[in-house]
């Protein structure tokens, strides 16, 4: 569903002026005693940590206690690109200690990636006069890899095909209870991919920390693209032939509790076939092992990971009448019996594993329809309706003009 681009340029240019002048998750006001431009201000102790692992979560809490000062300034800079994000913060009455709630989160940029970063501290009188006062410090920020995340940010990413064989991707937020993706967060990827007819998400298949894409040609041969972590991919590889005997592929959660993400396949029969993950971008596969038969009975089944609070990766399957069916994993790659999820699915033209869009550590689905519209899906975790109801997705001009979507 499309936001006014007017008022979503509005909204970031707002949340920009609140993170500068207030800071993200500033608490209360400065303090009631201004230390005076010539009292030595010293760092008593700060609480971040070397290593903030945000899988799964929304924000932290970082705090540096000062002897002294009323307004404080937290610049955060990643070594790698360059990018800042500055925090003026406040403090509670009779307190020297300046919390910041970091969501990870810039207006115009969007999720900041993972990686390397350093973080300075300066404080100012009631009115504004510097103290002279500096301290500094770093941390790694990092993330679980996901199946969608392809610049390791820990945000969904959309990939899309256009009509001239241009493949899209499209980074995503996730704030205040809502999905967020409009063509302003859209990279190019390349030219070209028109000669596939799979492209699949199928999480850190050749075994980084980056998340990889499978594509098969007309021919039938299947290629690992791997990751780069900026967004893009590495030249392809080529990792099997004879895949044009499969009219449904999917992948990117880990169905046999080793750790690796795995690949299931549908052949033209309606067999379901396991292909284990190695790690190995170059044999990225083990031998494949038959599951069961009937899947033919399915025109979509989806990977989405542990959405029905098991142990291992679950999988949606949509039937042609249009009923979704949840399988719950075992985690030997086998499924227990379906259970009816609910009917009308059919309006959606693609179904993608999202992976923990929400981060509240339960995986969701994403349902795109042939005009572009889209919901979110929420995970609960509970096996008997695992996914809560329809939830919108602001999405502004990504929508047409795209016959394929992963």
């Amino acid at each position: 569903m499309p936001r006014p681009h007017a008022a979503r340029r509005f909204a970031a240019a707002l949340a920009t002026v609140l993170s500068v002048t207030l800071g993200a998750g500033a608490v209360g006001t400065p303090a009631a005693t201004a230390a005076s431009a010539e009292d030595d201000i010293t760092l008593v102790r700060h609480t971040v940590p070397p290593v903030i692992d945000m899988t799964n979560r929304q924000y932290i809490w970082l705090d540096w206690e000062l002897s002294g000062g009323a307004w404080a300034t937290v610049v955060i800079r990643n070594t790698r690109t360059g990018h800042t994000t500055t925090n003026l913060l406040g403090t509670e009455t009779n307190s020297s200690t300046f919390r910041l709630s970091w969501d990870t989160h810039d207006p115009e940029k969007g999720d900041v990636p993972d990686g390397d970063y350093t973080w300075t501290i300066t404080a100012t009188t009631i009115d504004g006069a510097p103290l002279g006062f500096q301290a500094s410090g770093s941390f790694k920020l990092v993330r679980r890899p996901a199946a969608h995340d392809l610049n390791v940010n820990g945000a969904f990413d959309l990939l899309q095909r256009d009509s001239a064989g241009g493949l899209w991707r499209t980074d995503s937020t996730y704030l205040g209870g809502e999905l967020d993706m409009d063509s302003y967060h859209r990279a190019f990827i390349g030219p070209g991919w028109q000669v596939y007819d799979r492209i699949e998400a199928v999480g850190n298949l050749g075994g980084s920390a980056v998340s990889d894409i499978l594509t098969r040609d007309t021919s039938g041969a299947l290629w690992l693209h791997t990751g780069n972590g900026k967004g893009g991919f590495y030249g392809r590889i080529k990792v099997g032939t004879g895949w044009q005997i499969y009219n449904r592929i999917t992948g990117g959660s880990d169905l046999t509790g080793d750790g690796r993400p795995d690949v299931l396949a549908v052949d033209k029969t309606g067999v379901l076939w396991l292909h284990p993950g190695t790690g190995n971008a170059t044999s990225p596969f083990t031998a494949r092992k038959k599951i069961g038969t009937g899947w033919g009975i399915y025109n979509d089944i989806t990977a989405v990971g542990d959405i029905a609070g098991g142990q291992a990766g679950d999988l949606l399957a949509r039937d042609t009448s249009g009923v979704l069916w949840s399988h719950l994993g075992k985690g030997d790659g086998t499924f227990a019996p379906r259970t009816r999820v609910g009917g009308g699915w059919n309006t959606y033209s693609h179904l993608i594993a999202a992976g923990d869009v929400s981060k509240d550590g339960r995986p969701d689905l994403l349902a795109i329809r042939s005009n572009g519209d889209m919901s979110l899906y929420r995970g609960t975790g509970n096996w008997k309706t695992p996914l809560l109801s329809a939830q919108r997705v602001w999405s502004y001009n990504i929508g047409f003009d795209f016959n394929h979507a992963a």
